[in-house]
Protein backbone atom coordinates (compact mmCIF):
# COMPACT_ATOMS: atom_id res chain seq x y z
CA UNK A 1 0.00 0.00 0.00
CA UNK A 2 2.88 2.31 0.83
CA UNK A 3 4.51 1.83 -2.57
CA UNK A 4 1.18 2.59 -4.22
CA UNK A 5 1.22 6.08 -2.65
CA UNK A 6 4.82 6.54 -3.88
CA UNK A 7 3.75 5.57 -7.37
CA UNK A 8 0.80 7.97 -7.30
CA UNK A 9 3.11 10.82 -6.24
CA UNK A 10 5.65 10.02 -8.95
CA UNK A 11 2.98 9.97 -11.65
CA UNK A 12 1.65 13.34 -10.47
CA UNK A 13 5.14 14.87 -10.60
CA UNK A 14 5.75 13.45 -14.08
CA UNK A 15 2.52 14.94 -15.39
CA UNK A 16 3.37 18.34 -13.93
CA UNK A 17 6.92 18.11 -15.31
CA UNK A 18 5.66 17.28 -18.77
CA UNK A 19 3.11 20.05 -18.70
CA UNK A 20 5.58 22.83 -17.75
CA UNK A 21 7.55 22.86 -21.05
CA UNK A 22 4.34 22.71 -23.03
CA UNK A 23 3.03 25.81 -21.27
CA UNK A 24 6.36 27.61 -21.71
CA UNK A 25 6.52 26.73 -25.42
CA UNK A 26 3.23 28.32 -26.02
CA UNK A 27 4.50 31.58 -24.58
CA UNK A 28 7.33 31.93 -27.16
CA UNK A 29 8.02 30.65 -30.61
CA UNK A 30 10.35 27.63 -30.69
CA UNK A 31 12.55 26.47 -33.55
CA UNK A 32 11.89 23.16 -35.28
CA UNK A 33 15.09 21.58 -34.00
CA UNK A 34 14.26 22.61 -30.45
CA UNK A 35 10.80 21.17 -30.90
CA UNK A 36 12.16 17.73 -31.93
CA UNK A 37 14.85 17.86 -29.27
CA UNK A 38 12.25 18.48 -26.56
CA UNK A 39 9.99 15.76 -27.95
CA UNK A 40 12.80 13.17 -27.85
CA UNK A 41 13.66 14.10 -24.27
CA UNK A 42 10.04 13.89 -23.28
CA UNK A 43 9.81 10.41 -24.76
CA UNK A 44 13.01 9.41 -22.95
CA UNK A 45 11.72 10.90 -19.69
CA UNK A 46 8.41 9.11 -20.16
CA UNK A 47 10.21 5.82 -20.83
CA UNK A 48 12.36 6.23 -17.70
CA UNK A 49 9.32 7.17 -15.65
CA UNK A 50 7.35 4.23 -17.06
CA UNK A 51 10.30 1.90 -16.33
CA UNK A 52 10.48 3.03 -12.69
CA UNK A 53 6.72 2.87 -12.28
CA UNK A 54 6.65 -0.66 -13.67
CA UNK A 55 9.74 -1.67 -11.68
CA UNK A 56 8.50 -0.26 -8.38
CA UNK A 57 4.76 -0.72 -8.73
CA UNK A 58 4.57 -4.05 -10.53
CA UNK A 59 4.57 -6.32 -7.49
CA UNK A 60 2.35 -4.17 -5.20
CA UNK A 61 0.00 -3.43 -8.08
CA UNK A 62 -0.30 -7.11 -9.05
CA UNK A 63 -0.78 -8.06 -5.38
CA UNK A 64 -3.41 -5.37 -5.02
CA UNK A 65 -5.20 -6.48 -8.19
CA UNK A 66 -4.96 -10.15 -7.13
CA UNK A 67 -6.43 -9.34 -3.70
CA UNK A 68 -9.17 -7.32 -5.31
CA UNK A 69 -9.92 -10.15 -7.75
CA UNK A 70 -10.01 -12.74 -4.93
CA UNK A 71 -12.17 -10.47 -2.81
CA UNK A 72 -14.54 -9.93 -5.72
CA UNK A 73 -14.61 -13.67 -6.42
CA UNK A 74 -15.41 -14.36 -2.76
CA UNK A 75 -18.13 -11.71 -2.74
CA UNK A 76 -19.51 -13.01 -6.01
CA UNK A 77 -19.51 -16.54 -4.61
CA UNK A 78 -21.30 -15.33 -1.46
CA UNK A 79 -23.84 -13.47 -3.57
CA UNK A 80 -24.39 -16.54 -5.76
CA UNK A 81 -24.91 -18.68 -2.65
CA UNK A 82 -27.26 -16.08 -1.17
CA UNK A 83 -29.13 -15.92 -4.47
CA UNK A 84 -29.45 -19.71 -4.63
CA UNK A 85 -30.57 -19.80 -1.00
CA UNK A 86 -33.13 -17.03 -1.62
CA UNK A 87 -34.46 -18.85 -4.69
CA UNK A 88 -34.73 -22.09 -2.69
CA UNK A 89 -36.50 -20.28 0.14
CA UNK A 90 -38.85 -18.60 -2.35
CA UNK A 91 -39.70 -21.96 -3.92
CA UNK A 92 -40.19 -23.47 -0.49
CA UNK A 93 -42.48 -20.60 0.53
CA UNK A 94 -44.44 -20.90 -2.73
CA UNK A 95 -44.82 -24.64 -2.13
CA UNK A 96 -45.95 -23.96 1.43
CA UNK A 97 -48.44 -21.37 0.20
CA UNK A 98 -49.85 -23.84 -2.32
CA UNK A 99 -49.90 -26.52 0.34
CA UNK A 100 -51.36 -24.07 2.80
CA UNK A 101 -54.40 -23.47 0.63
CA UNK A 102 -55.00 -27.22 0.39
CA UNK A 103 -54.27 -27.64 4.09
CA UNK A 104 -56.75 -24.87 4.90
CA UNK A 105 -59.41 -26.54 2.76
CA UNK A 106 -58.72 -29.88 4.48
CA UNK A 107 -58.85 -28.19 7.87
CA UNK A 108 -62.19 -26.57 7.01
CA UNK A 109 -63.58 -29.96 5.94
CA UNK A 110 -62.29 -31.62 9.10
CA UNK A 111 -63.69 -28.79 11.20
CA UNK A 112 -67.08 -29.06 9.50
CA UNK A 113 -67.10 -32.84 10.03
CA UNK A 114 -66.08 -32.41 13.65
CA UNK A 115 -68.74 -29.76 14.18
CA UNK A 116 -71.40 -32.03 12.62
CA UNK A 117 -70.26 -34.93 14.80
CA UNK A 118 -70.29 -32.72 17.89
CA UNK A 119 -73.76 -31.42 16.96
CA UNK A 120 -75.07 -34.97 16.60
CA UNK A 121 -73.51 -35.94 19.92
CA UNK A 122 -75.09 -32.92 21.61
CA UNK A 123 -78.49 -33.68 20.05
CA UNK A 124 -78.26 -37.30 21.18
CA UNK A 125 -77.29 -36.21 24.70
CA UNK A 126 -80.23 -33.75 24.69
CA UNK A 127 -82.59 -36.53 23.53
CA UNK A 128 -81.37 -38.85 26.29
CA UNK A 129 -81.67 -36.10 28.88
CA UNK A 130 -85.18 -35.16 27.75
CA UNK A 131 -86.18 -38.84 27.83
CA UNK A 132 -84.74 -39.15 31.35
CA UNK A 133 -86.62 -36.01 32.42
CA UNK A 134 -89.87 -37.30 30.89
CA UNK A 135 -89.47 -40.69 32.61
CA UNK A 136 -88.63 -38.97 35.89
CA UNK A 137 -91.68 -36.74 35.51
CA UNK A 138 -93.87 -39.79 34.80
CA UNK A 139 -92.57 -41.58 37.91
CA UNK A 140 -93.11 -38.45 40.00
CA UNK A 141 -96.62 -38.04 38.57
CA UNK A 142 -97.42 -41.71 39.28
CA UNK A 143 -96.10 -41.41 42.84
CA UNK A 144 -98.00 -38.16 43.37
CA UNK A 145 -101.16 -39.81 42.00
CA UNK A 146 -100.72 -42.84 44.26
CA UNK A 147 -100.14 -40.55 47.25
CA UNK A 148 -103.19 -38.49 46.32
CA UNK A 149 -105.27 -41.69 46.03
CA UNK A 150 -104.07 -42.82 49.47
CA UNK A 151 -104.87 -39.45 50.99
CA UNK A 152 -108.26 -39.39 49.24
CA UNK A 153 -109.04 -42.91 50.41
CA UNK A 154 -108.06 -42.02 53.99
CA UNK A 155 -110.18 -38.87 53.84
CA UNK A 156 -113.13 -40.82 52.40
CA UNK A 157 -112.77 -43.41 55.17
CA UNK A 158 -112.63 -40.72 57.79
CA UNK A 159 -115.64 -38.94 56.32
CA UNK A 160 -117.52 -42.25 56.07
CA UNK A 161 -116.64 -43.09 59.66
CA UNK A 162 -117.73 -39.64 60.83
CA UNK A 163 -120.90 -39.90 58.77
CA UNK A 164 -121.62 -43.38 60.15
CA UNK A 165 -120.94 -42.19 63.70
CA UNK A 166 -123.33 -39.29 63.24
CA UNK A 167 -126.01 -41.57 61.78
CA UNK A 168 -125.50 -44.04 64.60
CA UNK A 169 -125.80 -41.31 67.21
CA UNK A 170 -128.95 -40.08 65.59
CA UNK A 171 -130.41 -43.56 65.08
CA UNK A 172 -129.47 -45.11 68.43
CA UNK A 173 -131.47 -44.13 71.39
CA UNK A 174 -130.65 -44.49 75.07
CA UNK A 175 -132.62 -47.77 75.26
CA UNK A 176 -130.67 -49.17 72.27
CA UNK A 177 -127.42 -48.22 73.99
CA UNK A 178 -128.48 -49.99 77.20
CA UNK A 179 -129.47 -53.11 75.22
CA UNK A 180 -126.15 -53.12 73.43
CA UNK A 181 -124.25 -52.71 76.67
CA UNK A 182 -126.16 -55.58 78.17
CA UNK A 183 -125.48 -57.83 75.20
CA UNK A 184 -121.79 -56.89 75.28
CA UNK A 185 -121.43 -57.72 78.96
CA UNK A 186 -123.26 -61.06 78.54
CA UNK A 187 -120.97 -61.95 75.62
CA UNK A 188 -118.00 -61.08 77.82
CA UNK A 189 -119.20 -63.34 80.55
CA UNK A 190 -119.63 -66.21 78.12
CA UNK A 191 -116.17 -65.71 76.78
CA UNK A 192 -114.72 -65.63 80.30
CA UNK A 193 -116.49 -68.84 81.27
CA UNK A 194 -115.39 -70.73 78.24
Amino acid sequence: MRSLSYITGAVALAILGAAAPALAARAQEVSEFRYWWDLVWRIINFGILAFFIVKMAKEPLTNFLREQREGLKAKLQELEEAKAKAIAERREIEAKIKGLAQELADYEKALAASAAKEREAMLEAARRESQRIIEGSKRWAEQALAQAKKELAAEILELAANLAAEKLRAAITAEDQAAMLQKFTSDLKKVQVA
